[in-house]
């Protein structure tokens, strides 16, 4: 499997607990403080509304050229710092691009994906503070100690393609943010979220389907771990993967620390007969999303998807009592 690893560790584990910070154009903080991106003149601009009534403007360093539906700002929990993401241009030239905001000091902004000859687009975040417990092993008599370390990953995924041509495929990353706020890109790589079967099926021609294209990021709450929904238009397939922490020894340090696995997906195959091309899809609750597209009589149509598959399509109408904007509002809405 491309990109795909396994690490086998000898620790006894006693559990994880997570804390994931909203990411979106808008996001609150534990502390009252309320915090939206946007671009004025050309610059990526975070506007800063504090729990204690005052307001701030926060502009990005080196954050031209910006694609206004790409912008996302989220909050490390643990730490208050505050991270902007953002798509700098569009078709070929598209690249993804992070700064940091910590104490008053901008960090970065960095281009993590789209500068090595590939386009990269529509992208999506989720900040999670993962706390680890572990039994480390007592000299003579002593009990095990318990010992617990924590890190705060941010979990990216974006769409990537090599060329005008090129169908694209879905791509994940895991950075952990080290203690002085920085992400640590050098410490991780992308990994390709597609041929993860072992065996090849048979696909149809989608057509340009450009809606599913677009990844994304969920909060399982059962588990209390990440997910990314992703779209394997090579095996017309939709697949959702879980992002599971594990505790590894530095094979140099012999220290440990966190790392993110991808768990193998569920999978659900595309059917022929969905409108793919005209299909949005928008995330409903723990891991269910949800597809819905424009009827040809005056409706709304659509379906649910979670691990278990595809529900049957249903249907609603629209007049002067739902408009289509209601409607798609209802079904953001809906709930396991």
């Amino acid at each position: 499997m491309r990109g795909f690893r396994t690490f086998l560790i000898a620790v006894i584990l006693l559990g994880f607990a997570g804390i994931a910070g909203a990411v979106g154009p808008m996001t609150l903080a534990r502390t009252g403080d309320l915090y939206s991106v946007s671009t004025v003149d050309n610059q990526v601009v975070v506007t800063a509304r504090y729990a204690d009534g005052t307001v701030s403007q926060l502009f990005v360093p080196q954050s031209s050229a910006a694609i206004d539906d790409s912008l996302q700002v989220g909050v490390d929990q643990a730490t208050g710092a505050l991270y902007v993401m953002w798509q700098k241009k569009t078709d070929m030239e598209a690249r993804l691009r992070l700064a940091g905001y910590l104490d008053g000091t901008w960090i970065g902004p960095v281009t993590f994906a789209g500068n090595d000859g590939t386009a990269a687009s529509n992208p999506q975040m989720i900040l999670d503070r993962v706390v680890s417990t572990f039994y480390e092993e007592a000299e003579g008599e002593e009990e095990p100690a318990e010992i617990e370390i924590a890190t705060t990953f941010l979990h990216i995924t974006w769409w990537s393609h090599t060329s005008e041509d090129d169908i694209g495929a879905a791509q994940y990353m895991a950075v952990p943010i080290g203690d002085d706020g920085t992400p640590m890109f050098r410490e991780t790589e992308p990994v390709s979220l597609v041929d993860f079967l072992p065996y090849g099926i048979a696909c149809f021609d989608i057509g340009p389907a450009e809606n599913l294209k677009h990844p994304k990021l969920l909060m399982d709450p059962r588990s209390g771990n990440p997910h990314v929904f992703a779209t394997d238009l090579n095996s017309c397939l939709f697949q959702i993967f879980e992002l599971e922490p594990e505790i590894v020894v530095d094979v140099d340090t012999k220290r440990r620390r966190q790392i993110i696995i991808l768990r193998s997906p569920s999978t659900v195959a595309l059917r022929p007969d969905l409108p793919l091309a005209a299909t949005k899809i928008e995330v409903g609750s723990g891991l269910q999303l949800i597809m819905h597209w424009d009827g040809d009589d005056g409706t709304l149509e659509y379906l649910e998807l979670d691990q278990g598959g595809l529900s049957e399509t249903k249907s609603l109408s629209l007049d002067e009592m739902l408009s289509h904007e209601q409607a798609v509002e209802l079904i953001r809405g809906l709930r396991n």
